[in-house]
């Protein structure tokens, strides 16, 4: 199993992209996403919920949508979270 464990970090800007599923939509599409009403509030209160932080300090990481200020290593936290997403998707679709 521990092999399988990322050994390298995601940008908050694509864990967003891939959470909030956009990821996979044309660069045109995801640029409309991104710039709707509230999305940089979604990713703020995303990160900071799957961090364990406080939205106040997620906001002082940038004012964009790349946060650009983020320690590198919660980059590797936000790789953890979304296997670990994957890995309970797959278990519940197996239960099913």
């Amino acid at each position: 199993m521990m092999k399988n464990l990322p050994t390298t970090g995601i940008t908050p800007r694509e864990f967003c992209r891939i959470w909030f599923g956009i990821a996979t939509l044309s660069p045109d599409e995801i640029a409309d996403r991104e710039t709707e009403t509230c999305h940089r509030k979604n990713c703020v209160k995303l990160l900071a919920r799957t961090l364990g932080l406080a939205e106040r300090t997620v906001r002082g990481w940038g004012k964009g949508l790349n946060f650009e200020l983020m320690p590198k290593y919660y980059q590797l936290t936000l790789a953890y979270a979304l296997q670990a997403a994957q890995v309970e998707k797959k278990s519940c679709s197996k239960v099913a």
